[in-house]
């Protein structure tokens, strides 16, 4: 009878804690901390976002956009003559003579000219479309006004379209503002757009000169 009563015991002791175990809170594990993405590469001077200075490549995932420089100028003679223009973008502001491919800002306007450089990060062949779809590209001013472009210099496929660049490969572009006299440029807002997808983001770019 002992026995049997300290077997009792000991399966009542067992059951017991048993219980105890299944009651016991179960405790999340701790989530592995998170790494930051490798930068992509771009060269000397990449920003990782979408707003910088003149100088500065950024890069949206898609296409690499530096500005060069900004210039006021009197006239503007297209150096690619065969680039692509549309009348409706700058007849109110500009004239265009055909013959040697020069803009004059009609009475009130003056012109600003904005080289810059695009280039393909991408791994398909794609064009910088900067006519359809409703781009934002803009110079802004120290007033809130915004300016669309009058004329893209570049070599094109087609209207305000770069040709075909391999995955790698660049363009340098320059557009052409109308804007009134006595304007202060502050921004250039630039739609990096691939034409054959549409896919689009702005970036934008301080135009205060260098300290």
């Amino acid at each position: 009878m002992p026995q049997i009563a300290g077997k009792l015991a000991l399966f009542k002791l067992a059951i017991v804690m048993a219980a105890g175990l299944s009651a016991a809170p179960c405790l999340a594990k701790p989530h592995p901390a998170r790494t930051k993405p490798a930068t992509p590469p771009g060269g000397a001077n990449q920003v990782q976002g979408l707003t910088g200075k003149i100088g500065e490549v950024l890069f949206d995932g898609h296409w690499r956009f530096q500005v060069l420089a900004i210039d006021p100028v009197s006239t503007y003679t297209l150096t690619v003559p065969s680039s692509v223009q549309d009348y409706a973008k700058f007849h109110d502001a500009a004239e265009l003579d055909n013959a040697t491919h020069t803009f004059t800002p009609k009475e009130g306007y003056t012109f600003f000219a904005v080289k810059c450089h695009v280039k393909n990060g991408q791994n398909a062949t794609q064009q910088i479309d900067g006519y359809f779809n409703d781009p934002k590209t803009a110079l802004t001013d120290d007033k809130e006004n915004s300016y669309p472009p009058i004329a893209y210099d570049m070599v094109s496929k087609s209207l305000w379209t770069t040709r075909e660049l391999l995955p790698g490969s660049g363009e340098d572009l320059t557009l052409l503002f109308a804007v009134p006299t006595g304007t202060t440029p502050k921004d250039l807002v630039f739609t990096l757009k691939n034409y054959s997808d549409h896919a689009a983001r702005n970036v934008r770019v301080s135009l205060a000169p260098k300290v």
